[in-house]
């Protein structure tokens, strides 16, 4: 008896499982697409540039869609000030907006604003962004980074920028650095003018100067220096073999509603998708509808008085063989200015540094 019955309720079991198997097709929201933006004006020369598209799907490279779809080509764009200038941009490359009008250059002290009229009658207005005198750069410095991050980088030098905030609080600053650095690949060999197989057994063609830049978004607030030196990294510049290392570095002033995106944006990219991450939020800057202010766009408008320093840095304390171990594994086949893309030839000095005075030795 007590094995019918396990028989009998095995026998129920199997229909009963297999009936709550359902197969479900969840709905799919389609938002509509939220304007996009990235401009800005600044004391330093134009043309000035606005980009503007659509959000939308994101694509790859085996989409039948065009992604060009996305990018706004047939807007009018217009930059104004609170003395009544204006500009009008014009698009320039796909959903890429530059100024013409050489003469319309930000003015320290001065407020602007962007406008965009869309093909379809809205209009987006930004708010007003006044422009905040920034404070020279004191001076740039160096240090020498001696730890390798294999298959990434070899050693490099940190580039920091030094300035005095002024005593008044409430100044906010943002800053980008590029230059140039030393590269070398197998070259050619001379005299038959055939391609090396070997990284160091040949020298025509095999160095140059690549232009670099540092992607990576620097702000900061005057919250907690007010009054006082600041130094700030911005920049880093890998050594992959000899030779002088051409920095510029840009400190831009902006305004606390900019230093705001800006923070919002740095906490957005640096998620690690973790349980415990706040939810992302899309990143509203200061652009809306001007028929609705809930209808916000996505990105910003930014006015920045803006002050430049350039510097060169030279290591007379490297070794080869050192170089030939950090550097060794990121050197490649062919022309030097080929196989790099944005390269000088050796030895062909920026012309932007030609007058630099400011050299950072390390011996």
């Amino acid at each position: 008896m007590r094995g019918k019955r396990v028989l009998l309720i095995i026998g129920i079991a199997f229909p009963t499982f297999f009936s709550c198997v359902r197969r479900i097709t969840p709905l799919i929201r389609e938002a509509a697409p939220i304007l996009v933006v990235e401009g800005e004006i600044g004391t330093y020369p134009p043309p000035y540039t606005v980009k503007l598209s659509f959000t939308g799907a994101n694509l790859n490279a085996s989409s039948t869609i065009d992604s060009n779809q996305h990018y706004i080509n047939d807007a009018v764009v217009v930059i104004r000030d609170d003395a009544g200038d204006s500009t009008v941009l014009s698009l320039a490359t796909s959903g890429n907006y530059e100024t013409t009008d050489t003469n319309f250059v930000g003015i320290a002290g001065r407020t602007y604003r962007l406008v965009i009229h869309l093909s379809d009658g809205r209009t987006y207005v930004s708010n007003g962004e006044r422009i905040t005198p920034v404070v020279p750069i004191d001076s740039i410095t160096a240090i020498l980074d001696s730890t390798v991050i294999t298959d990434v980088r070899p050693t490099q030098f940190i580039v920091s920028v030094n300035s005095r905030d002024p005593a008044t609080q409430g100044n906010y600053y943002r800053w980008t650095a590029s230059g140039y650095i030393p590269r070398k690949s197998y070259g050619y060999n001379f005299t038959t003018g055939l391609p090396c197989y070997e990284p160091f057994n040949c020298y025509y063609k095999a160095y140059c100067e690549q232009f670099s830049m540092n992607t990576q978004i620097n702000v900061l607030s005057d919250q907690f220096v007010n009054g006082r030196k600041i130094t700030a990294p911005v920049f880093y510049s890998p050594i992959f073999w000899f030779g002088i290392h051409y920095v510029q570095v840009n400190q831009f002033s902006i305004s606390q509603e900019m230093y705001a995106f800006w923070e919002k944006y740095l906490q957005q990219t640096n998620l690690t998708g973790g349980i415990l991450d706040p939810l992302p939020q899309s990143l509203v800057g200061n652009i809306f509808n001007a028929a609705d202010s809930n209808d916000l766009a996505v990105g910003y408008f930014e006015a920045s008085d803006m002050t430049s320093k350039k510097a060169i840095i030279i290591d007379y304390d490297l070794q080869q063989y050192l170089l030939e171990v950090y550097g060794g594994q990121f050197i490649k086949p062919g022309d030097c200015t080929l196989v790099y893309p944005n390269s000088l030839p050796d030895e062909a000095q920026p012309a932007a540094w030609s007058d630099v005075t400011d050299t950072l030795k390390f011996q």
